[in-house]
């Protein structure tokens, strides 16, 4: 059956997601291009002549809110067309053209000339128009081989099932045209919130010519200082008078302004450190020198009508209000990048995100995929076996690897890196750990969460399902539950599919909310108190197609535990962390 959440039935389809779609890099002389498009799917990459279709941007052709609702093979040719009309203050100026998401090959066209081509599904990529003009015929050609061992596809599979999901092809995140001073603007600036120095620390990169470009903070409408970008591009601006440090428990935001003569930008950011802290023989999660369980919720951002593409800002703030509900204060975002929006609702309702990079290469072995979780097996990571052989396929990697993080690296709410998911793509560990670790020094990584670990990184990562949890502390790194739990129960009149995938099957609900107590009360709980144990992820915040073991379902409308039990419960775990930290900290003394 069809379902659909609540947040569609009321979405101008004329007008979806609607507003400025960054909110860390905002301008106020924009246009959104969300609505319909032109559209046409063929098996040529040359552009069409005809566009009999219409279709909804930013959503999928495979989903229902798209308007089309079909399948895309390796053959299809997606091709995407829109008249843009510009008000009359900018013709003749500067534009850029951003993209936020297009999965995976994209060729931009502007009146019939190739202006940009890109690859890669899950990062935004922008074009520069040099002169605007009143009108003009923006085009797309979209190719995407979901199968294709190069690119990251995350859950994404041509044959769902299980925990696999329906495709995701084209245009799946905003579009919208923003304009910029022809003589000059900035293309971005790296944001470093130093904790312990108590300053703010920019490092700008401009195009064409600076005009004495500074920023200035404030902090709730109050000025708390400002600061000149120097010839190198860097800036500081000292917060020591109004320091307001960002946590989920005070999730405290600066506003910025950034200006380059007429370039006026506008973005948020926030101050926290986290830290790999040893006592005893045991390493402990410190956030602002506060020992800090990340008490989360396994979180893969999928909707029913609209796949990896939330229906409207509400229904993401729904979803991590609920979790917050529930008395989670972190989110794994897992095998997905959100649209900017998403972490900024983190970062302002106060919410802790782990950050998976999204997984490619070949098909992964069904024997290892089965085994893995029951038994200790190690392979090689430095050959195909998991599935990144190819240099082609590595290289491409890095590349996500390294947008990825620029990408996300200034929001505040990500506090810790995914390197390899379950040895999904996994290759050559301690390398690109060490890749990793050189694009941000900021945050912990898990470089191996679940299995075929190769002792790297700042976690010791399990994945535990089936049975009950029994935790082992290697003593060398914090020990992280990175996923477990997946107790299912299925709705029929609120699921995807008549078939039921989850690790433990209930049907009541009561004896589902009395099954996650005890989970959590006993086994999370021993994990603390015996082993430090420093995070949980519970799979998951709502069911996805054929996964129903999410706390609430696919659609959104039935909550499956009793939220207030479960809110003490978590609260009680967040405290006995800090109890088992403060008894190790005192027999250090």
């Amino acid at each position: 059956m069809r379902l659909k959440t609540p947040y569609s039935e009321t979405m101008d389809k004329s007008h979806p997601l609607d507003g400025h779609p960054d909110p860390y890099w905002r301008r106020d002389n924009f246009i959104n291009l969300n609505g319909p498009w032109d559209f046409v799917m063929t098996q040529s990459k040359a552009l069409p002549e005809k566009y009999p279709e219409q279709i909804i941007v930013p959503f999928a052709i495979e989903t229902e809110l798209s308007g089309l609702h079909r399948p895309v093979s390796a053959k299809d040719y997606l091709h995407y067309r829109k008249e843009v009309e510009v008000p009359d203050l900018f013709v003749g100026g500067s534009a850029l053209l951003r993209f936020m998401a297009v999965d995976q090959e994209a060729d931009i066209y502007i009146d019939g000339e190739l202006f940009c081509s890109h690859k890669g599904g899950y990062v935004p990529f922008s074009v520069y128009i040099d002169v605007v003009k009143k009108r003009f015929i923006l085009e797309v050609v979209v190719h995407d081989d979901t199968a294709n061992s190069n690119y990251a596809r995350g859950k994404q599979s041509l044959q769902p099932g299980g925990i696999w999901y329906t495709p995701t092809s084209g245009i799946w995140q905003s579009v919208y045209l923003e304009f910029v001073p022809a003589e000059g603007y900035f293309e971005q600036c790296r944001i470093q919130g130093d904790f312990d120095g108590r300053n703010l620390i920019f490092d700008g990169v401009f195009a064409k010519e600076k005009h004495h470009p500074k920023v200035t903070v404030y902090f709730r409408g109050k000025f708390v200082g400002e600061s000149f970008f120097d010839e190198h591009g860097h800036a500081l601006v000292d917060v020591s008078e109004n320091f307001h440090p960002w946590a989920a428990d005070e999730p405290n935001l600066y506003d910025l302004v950034f200006e380059d003569g007429k370039d006026v930008v506008h973005s948020v950011t926030g101050i926290r450190k986290i830290e790999n802290v040893q006592l005893g023989n045991k390493h402990y999660l410190l956030i602002n020198n506060r020992p800090t369980f990340l008490n989360a919720l396994l979180d893969q951002g999928y909707w029913p009508e609209s796949g990896l593409t939330p229906p409207s800002a509400e229904a993401m703030k729904s979803d991590i209000l609920f979790a917050k509900s529930c008395g989670f204060n972190c989110l794994r975002k897992h095998i997905k990048i959100e649209p900017r929006r998403w972490y900024y609702l983190c970062d302002m309702l106060g919410v802790y995100v782990m950050q998976d990079m999204v997984n490619g290469g070949d098909r992964y072995s069904p024997h290892l995929i089965r085994l893995a979780p029951f038994l200790p097996i190690q392979v090689s990571d430095k050959g195909s076996v998991l599935g990144r052989g190819s240099l082609e396929s590595r290289e491409q990697f890095k590349r996500e690897l390294r947008d990825s993080v620029s990408t996300l690296y200034n929001i505040p709410s990500i506090v810790v890196w995914t390197l390899f998911n379950e040895g999904w793509g996994q290759f050559l560990t301690k390398e690109m750990f060490q890749v990793l670790r050189s694009y941000d020094a900021t945050r912990l990584i898990d470089a191996t969460s679940g299995w075929f670990d190769k002792k790297v990184g700042d976690f010791r990562s399990r994945h535990i399902y089936f049975r009950p949890i029994h935790l082992i502390n290697d003593h060398q790194r914090i020990l992280s539950l990175s996923e477990y739990g997946g107790y299912s129960m299925h709705l029929k009149e609120h699921s995807w599919s008549s078939k039921e995938f989850g690790y433990k099957k209930f049907k009541d609900k009561v004896k589902f909310s009395d099954a996650l107590s005890s989970l959590f009360r006993k086994q999370v709980g021993r994990g603390i108190k015996k082993h430090a144990l420093s995070i949980a992820v519970y799979t998951q915040l709502s069911d996805v197609e054929e996964e129903v073991n999410g706390l609430i379902t696919y659609d959104r409308r039935i909550v499956k535990i009793n939220q207030a039990e479960l809110f003490a419960i978590n609260r009680q775990l967040l405290s006995e962390y800090k109890m088992v930290y403060t008894k190790a900290w005192n027999q250090k003394r």
